[in-house]
């Protein structure tokens, strides 16, 4: 059903009706320099649906052969990213907040980053409904046992499902520390700083999973809190591109194209190939539109490359 929706309202928004005098889908943008059009979604999927997607329309995922096409994709998103910041306090009560009431939506979304000042026990509540004392909330605490342990819960105050107590004095008193939490594909996982995936300290497989639609921040335990976050029209901001190493690790090829590269723009350390799963790469609007390499079973956004029709496109759906 997911699937289907994502498919119709991609085909309706975006390809509904040409782009007058580009040969572009509607909301594609064209690139004079290779003579190709370019469209940019703020759904979220894994790499190959997005490859799918993107051939709905006629196209794949771009192909970034030099710095000049890497430039306009850095100027078209960041014309495009409107960023949104909130600011959430706690009180010492272990009472949680849910941001929705403060207009963030996470419903269709798969990771949510934050930071938080906080002396100990930081407490994120994931949900399906609106009330965390249902078993289906997934409870995360972190510098709890006076900012020392941290955990995920298969609900409020149950048993622990991931532990790591190595981590000690997480979050401070008097400063803000990065986080991100993310629920992909029945994987809860929490790191460190702002790129998604990236500084991973706790992961836990659920084999009964439920629905995220509901995010809640709360402390106690003789602490307050504050917490921020951000939210842009792109969320996570990170954007699948054709290139991968599927095929063999540390050959990057541009897909389905099999063509070799002439052109990089990784971020420093990158492709890291993390855990062994970071097989696609992808532009981070938060690395200053570098490239880095992800788990290919993520959801991101994406970008569409077609080639224009000069005849004028036909409308699709």
């Amino acid at each position: 059903m997911w699937k289907t929706w994502f498919i119709l309202t991609f085909i309706t928004v975006q390809t509904s009706t040409q782009q007058l005098g580009t040969g572009c889908p509607s909301g594609f943008v064209k690139y004079n320099g290779n003579q190709k059009c370019y469209g940019f979604v703020a759904s979220q999927t894994t790499w190959a649906s997005a490859l799918e997607y993107c051939s709905i329309v006629g196209g794949t995922l771009p192909q970034i052969t030099d710095a000049n096409i890497q430039a306009f994709l850095e100027a078209q998103i960041s014309s495009r990213y409107k960023e949104s910041n909130y600011v959430i306090s706690t009180e010492n009560n272990y009472h949680y907040h849910y941001i929705m009431d403060n207009g963030i939506d996470v419903r269709g979304q798969t990771s949510i980053t934050f930071e938080v000042m906080a002396c100990n026990d930081a407490h994120i509540a994931l949900s399906k409904d609106k009330g965390v004392d249902s078993r289906d909330t997934y409870e995360i605490v972190i510098g709890g046992w006076g900012d020392h342990q941290s955990v995920i819960r298969d609900c409020k105050q149950c048993a622990h499902m991931d532990t790591n107590v190595q981590q000690q004095h997480p979050i401070d008193c008097q400063n803000y520390s990065s986080f991100w939490v993310s629920w992909t594909n029945n994987v809860i996982k929490v790191g460190k700083g702002n790129d998604v995936g990236k500084q991973t300290f706790l992961t836990w497989n659920d084999t009964a999973p439920h629905d995220v639609n509901y995010v809640a921040f709360s402390t106690g335990f003789g602490a307050t809190g504050k917490w921020k976050v951000k939210r842009g029209n792109y969320n996570p901001g990170l954007f699948w591109i054709g290139a991968s190493d599927l095929a063999s690790e540390g050959n990057w090829l541009w897909l389905p194209s099999k063509q070799k590269f002439s052109y990089s723009n990784w971020a420093p350390t990158e492709p890291d190939n993390i855990n062994y799963y970071e097989h696609c790469a992808l532009i981070d609007l938060h690395r200053g539109y570098k490239w880095r390499d992800d788990n290919c079973e993520e959801r991101r956004n994406f970008i569409c490359e077609t080639i224009p029709n000069d005849e004028g496109n036909e409308v699709i759906g």
